[in-house]
């Protein structure tokens, strides 16, 4: 079995991972990407595109005010500087613009990756797709071999650290159960992102910290089934924030106004199934406007009807609870008289549909210490061993603060790092270990 050496060893080719490599070689270092998927970009070559995140860390707190939610600062602090450098790849397409919680910019993505390989190969590295890791050990000389299987058969690869960069495990069906108490996701990410990549920083010693259930993703009308990756998109129902949410009881249990992708999270932790209402108003705005100004116009509700969504329309909410029943939800006449239900609702027709989270990926993962070096039970770093992207646990845990971002400022981070280390500018474990928390261990 052929051995090849580099300086430097990524795992995964997303935006996290191609972020650390290109920030490597730029540093110097030859540096081996990773991929599991036969294609390099994982979920943000399906994405919308845009890097976006909170202007403030008090915006950020706002959004997300949850105990394990330790490295999103990073992300406020790094946004322009990740947009200064996404810009030398290619130009944004939209000026800075509102989006979710914060301000972003929409860019060609996968034009960037494009010229992240360019410069990966350049300097000597290189870009393996269709991966698949079986393990990875320490050598003697304190580096790192990992083996695998490519399509040409059994590969190994020696470098002096790794980043553990795989964009999460929202592909194991086992993990979408364990978010949702069982009751399971659908997938709107990578779908070859199944935690791979935790499970190898685990076995060096690397700890997960699993109490962090919280994920990014969106409510999709039940019975779709994407087929390309626009429908991550289309069938996104972010109206949600204007509507009404029940559960099969009829109760309302999240604030809706939090945005459609805490109300995936709250359903997810509330059985994983509930009606979704809007308004006429709220649908001809949802229809004729595109949600994020620059991305496509959709008719969300239109597109999940005519791809066997659960969705209806009734002209009044007793008949909505008729339709609603035949699924099993039961809707109280009393609702009517709630202020804000006839306040969000109006006096006209109503959209509805049962609703369930789609999860793009996860929050929960590898601990990490402020340099993104992996760490142990004992809250030390392994030595050689960082981690970007979703792979990274506690960047958010109860909100969201975009994922591009994240990526890329986590991701250039541990390029930095990572071949700072290889390259013998900076010894292992050079960063202060990070103070202890009686709720987490470490922050």
């Amino acid at each position: 079995m052929n051995t090849q050496d580099f300086d430097v060893l990524v795992l995964g080719a997303g935006m996290a991972g191609l972020s650390a490599a290109t920030e490597a070689a730029n540093a110097g270092a030859r540096v081996a990407v990773l991929e599991r998927a036969p294609m390099i970009g994982g979920s943000a070559a399906v994405s919308g595109g845009y890097v976006w995140a909170p202007a403030t860390e008090e915006d950020l707190r706002q959004e997300d005010r949850g105990e394990y939610q330790i490295h999103g600062a990073k992300v406020v602090a790094g946004y322009s500087e990740a947009h200064a450098w996404l810009s030398g790849f290619t130009a944004p397409l939209t000026p800075e613009r509102p989006a979710l919680a914060g301000r972003g910019r929409k860019y060609d993505l996968p034009l960037a990756f494009s010229r992240m390989s360019q410069i990966i190969q350049r300097a000597g590295g290189m870009v393996f797709p269709a991966v698949e890791v079986s393990d990875i050990v320490r050598d003697s000389d304190g580096g790192f071999l990992v083996r695998g299987t490519t399509d040409a058969g059994s590969a190994a690869w020696r470098s002096r650290t790794v980043i553990v960069a795989t964009g999460g495990r929202q592909a194991d069906p086992n993990a979408r159960a364990e978010l949702s108490g069982g009751a399971g996701m659908a997938l709107r990410g990578n779908a070859y992102s199944a935690g791979g990549g935790m499970n190898l920083a685990v076995s060096l010693g690397g700890m997960l910290n699993l109490e962090n259930k919280g994920f990014y993703g969106h409510l999709f009308a039940a019975g779709v089934t994407p087929v390309s990756p626009v429908d991550f998109i289309a069938f996104a129902l972010y109206q949600s924030e204007q509507g009404i949410l029940l559960d099969p009881e009829g109760t309302r249990f999240a604030d809706e106004t939090r945005g459609d992708h805490n109300n995936a999270t709250s359903l997810a932790a509330h059985g994983g199934r509930g009606l979704l209402m809007w308004s006429e108003a709220v649908q001809a705005e949802a229809a004729a406007q595109p949600f994020v100004a620059g991305s496509p116009q959709m008719d969300r509700w239109q597109i999940s009807k005519d791809r066997g969504g659960r969705v209806g329309v009734g002209s009044s909410l007793a008949e909505v609870a008729e339709a609603a029943a035949e699924w099993g939800y039961s809707i109280s006449p009393d609702l009517a008289s709630d202020p804000v239900v006839s306040e969000r609702l109006g006096g006209g027709t109503i959209y509805f549909a049962e609703v369930v989270p789609a999860i793009t990926y996860t929050f929960g993962g590898v601990r990490a210490d402020a340099r993104g070096e992996v760490l142990n039970s004992a809250g030390e770093v392994l030595g050689g061993v960082y981690v970007a992207g979703a792979d990274m646990s506690d960047i958010y845990h109860k909100g969201y603060g975009g994922g591009l971002c994240a990526a890329v400022v986590t991701g250039r981070e541990a390029g930095r790092n990572a071949s700072e280390q290889a390259l013998g500018t900076v010894p292992a474990g050079s960063a202060p270990p990070l103070a202890a928390s009686p709720e987490y261990g470490m922050i």
